[in-house]
């Protein structure tokens, strides 16, 4: 099989020559481009552009805007009510626009500032529906309790219709400020339906027009063929309920809503699913819309199709779009990948017709974003949020991979099965069959953890399952990562530190039992929470009733349980013993810990065995944590590249990389990357704020000894220059010296003159530095750190 992709064309400039017939068109990446064209693009940006809200610009309305937000009760952070409180605020109630998608790095406090929008909501008297997943409605409460003076709330995620029935029967006016919360899941529920029909002389015919009809055994809800009519009904038989999101939409008039919030909007990216037609009959009430999430996209175009359709349908339906045709959206701004089968191009080849075509093709969407979608569609209507933006409220944070050697055994078994599974893949994969493609990966990934028990692959040819790759028991008392883990465990417990450890498997492989075996064994007391056993909603509430009781020494679970809403301000120290290659659930989770709120220094470890699919699982997922970056408002390097050129999902580049078709990162480079990549789009770049390069910043530290003895520290922080970003990494210029950091070196005239680590100390000729951000400053800079010590 042959694949063609089709994805954006990259830039291509023509070369000045006098000549016109000797003009060669040369062709560099997009990214190339705007890194060599950077300063010149940034100014005609900066001069083109007329943002609704510029902070050095603020106004009237802003400054009345400030005086009301100092009415609640807890106040915003000066970060949080320039880059999302009044943007959004001012675009909702100065320029009436409809909607706005706040995008908030997890931690980053969403929940307050979709609370502080609504609180400058310019009426006296006004009605908020929030809508969440099931387990964050009371904590949307009680923080809408202790975020606005005076408000009162409805909990509309029970049963009972009473207080929707209430106003249907009397519509009244809100008194003060009214917060109602509801659960997606709740508003989406309905009646389950039965087939209504007659029968006239035997024939099942539509109640409506009389005609015979014929529809499914299995159709519970169908439609008549002939008139339209809709011939089901209730079925009083089962739960008898009503969708409250159609409820509302039905019976409440337009603009019920001052302002409906949708939080964790990305749940709802579905077409024609319950949850999304609950968020169209709830816009439909609603004056406004303010859309959270902490990860927009997902990778593939048709992840924001649907959003925008029932957000801005306008907007859509002016651009040329058809509702449910997201392939015309992805041709736009997405992926096409076009299958063709070799004996049709072989065909097609040998016509020699001018309008030849290449036979029928398979077109479905792949991963990967067109750079046109951000102007295009997002960046007028949108807040992108940072946690670096509010890094005065945060205290440090540190992420460190642990990669572990498998032991003699269990490398050996590790590679047969490799070798195995890759024999019987590639046969499968000629034969154009696909089914071992997941098996194999799901195999190669567990069975370094789970080795302790038999591993077999399996495939059904002609209506027989065949082992097509198996590895046997191992008899190990303690795997290399167990060991490695509970060496981590021990040194956290000492300083004090409780730990969250995040496992994939708890299902059919589940390793809890084993994992708790060795902690119990070895000193710890493993806190355990499993779906099954802690409903969502209680998950807070659970995990605090046990904490309390001061038995646990950490908590075990599965990442995707803690993912949205859960703090986790008690585990300063997280670890994925399991990573697992989802995007959006290793950012949510990871950032469980290092939120406001938070004051200890956060660690993430990240464990994976060397040699092995996990080691190139984790290293996929830091490039794909870096392009999702770029959608996201942190347009790096490697992010616009990705956007253009980003591939296949991740099952079909681990089997790639497995198969050598895809060169696969060093693990530590890939992560540095990403990192530096997070370091770097934190600078403010489109905000030049006069920096006096000779100012110094003095601390002191006392220490005392166990003898007594007191010794006085004295750093002083002298500011050298100012950190710009650069194609590939940054620059600061000291006085007339250039100096260019990448990837954690420093560098002079070509030369490697120095390093910095990830929390950006350094030296430079052996003299101590730091990159940081200095309070009240909008840029990092890089200073000297000169320290004096005195007894």
């Amino acid at each position: 099989m042959e694949t063609a992709t089709l994805t954006p064309e990259p830039v291509t400039v023509t070369e000045h020559v006098e000549d016109p017939e000797q003009a060669q068109p040369k062709t560099i990446k997009l990214a190339d481009f705007l890194g060599e064209w950077r300063d010149i693009l940034k100014s005609q940006v900066i001069r083109n552009m007329d943002p609704v809200y510029s902070p050095k610009d603020e106004d009237d309305w802003d400054r009345v805007a400030r005086e009301k937000l100092k009415q609640l009760i807890r106040p915003p952070f000066e970060s949080q009510t320039r880059r999302g409180i009044l943007p959004v605020a001012r675009s909702f109630y100065k320029e009436d626009h409809k909607a706005a998608f706040l995008v908030g790095e997890m931690g980053s406090g969403k929940t307050f500032m979709g609370l502080a929008v609504a609180h400058l909501i310019p009426k006296p008297n006004k009605r908020i529906l929030i809508q969440c997943p099931g387990h964050l409605v009371q904590k949307w409460i009680r923080e809408a309790e202790e975020t606005i003076p005076g408000c009162t709330c409805f909990n509309l995620n029970d049963k009972s219709m009473e207080q929707l029935l209430g106003h249907k029967l009397h519509l009244i006016r809100p008194i003060g400020t009214e917060i109602w919360v509801i659960g997606k899941e709740r508003a989406k529920l309905h009646f389950q339906r039965k087939r209504q029909l007659v029968l006239r002389r035997g024939a099942e015919c539509c109640p409506e027009c009389g005609r015979a009809v014929e529809c499914s055994e299995t159709d519970k809800a169908p439609g008549c063929e002939h008139c339209g009519a809709r011939m089901w009904a209730a079925d009083r038989d089962k739960v008898r309920r009503y969708a409250k999101a159609e409820f509302i939409k039905r019976f409440f008039p337009k603009n019920f809503f001052d302002l409906l919030i949708l939080d964790e909007v990305h749940e709802l990216k579905g077409g024609g699913t319950a949850q999304g037609q609950a968020m169209s009959c709830l816009i439909a009430r609603s004056e406004k819309v303010l859309a959270l999430t902490g990860t927009l996209m997902g990778g593939y175009a048709h992840d924001l199709f649907y959003l925008l359709w029932r957000m801005f349908p306008r907007l859509m339906k002016d651009a040329g779009f058809e509702y449910g045709r997201t392939l015309q959206f992805a041709e736009r701004y997405g992926v096409v990948q076009r299958t063709y089968d070799s004996k049709d191009v072989a065909v097609s080849l040998n016509i020699a017709s001018i309008g030849r075509k290449m036979g029928k093709s398979r077109v479905k969407e792949a991963p990967g974003i067109s750079p046109l979608l951000l102007p295009d569609l997002l960046l007028e209507r949108s807040v992108f949020v940072r946690l670096s933006d509010i890094s005065e409220a945060l205290p440090d944070y540190d992420e460190i991979i642990v990669p572990v050697a498998m032991n003699e055994e269990q490398e050996e078994e590790y590679d047969q099965l490799s070798e195995n599974l890759m024999t019987a893949t590639q046969q499968a994969l000629s034969r154009g069959d696909m089914r071992l493609l997941g098996k194999m990966l799901q195999s190669l990934l567990a069975y370094p953890d789970g080795c302790r028990s038999e591993e077999q692959v399996t495939l059904e040819q002609n209506g027989i399952e065949e082992i097509v790759g198996s590895a046997r028991a191992l008899d190990i008392d303690l795997l290399p990562k167990e060991e490695r883990l509970l060496e981590i465990l021990a040194a956290e417990k000492k300083q004090g530190r409780k730990v969250a450890v995040f496992l994939e498997h708890t299902g059919t492989r589940d390793l809890l039992p084993t994992l708790e075996e060795k902690l119990s064994e070895n000193g710890f007391v493993p806190l355990i929470m499993r779906s099954q056993a802690v409903k969502p909603e209680n998950r807070e509430e659970w995990l605090k009733d046990n904490l309390a009781t001061g038995r646990y020494d950490l908590l075990i679970c599965n990442p995707n349980l803690v993912k949205t809403g859960l703090d986790l301000l008690d585990f300063p120290t997280i670890i994925f013993f399991q990573c697992g290659y989802s995007v959006f659930t290793l950012r949510q989770a990871s950032r469980r810990s290092w939120r406001i709120g938070q004051d200890k220094p956060v660690r993430v470890f990240y464990m994976a065995y060397e040699k092995s699919m996990q080691e190139k699982a984790l290293s996929l997922m830091a490039q794909k944590m870096e392009t999702s970056l770029a959608v996201e408002g942190e347009l790096s390097d490697q992010g616009l590249a990705a956007l253009s050129e980003s591939d296949n999902s991740m099952m079909y580049e681990l089997a790639k990389a497995l198969t050598g078709k895809k060169s696969v990162t060093n693990l530590n480079d890939a992560w540095n990357r990403y990192k530096q990549c997070e370091l770097v789009s934190g600078l403010a770049l489109d905000e030049a704020p006069d920096l006096q390069t000779t100012t110094t910043i003095k601390t002191t530290t006392t220490m005392t000894t166990a003898g007594g003895d007191t010794t006085r520290v004295t750093h002083e922080f002298i500011v050298r220059g100012k950190v710009s970003i650069r194609n590939d990494g940054a620059v600061v210029y000291v006085g007339r010296n250039r100096f260019e950091l990448k990837a954690g070196a420093v560098y002079w005239a070509g030369r490697k003159v120095g390093w910095y680590d990830r929390k950006g100390c350094g030296e430079i000729n052996d003299k101590p530095i730091r990159i940081y951000k200095p309070e009240q400053s909008k840029v990092f800079v890089l200073a000297e750190i000169r320290q004096k010590t005195a007894a």
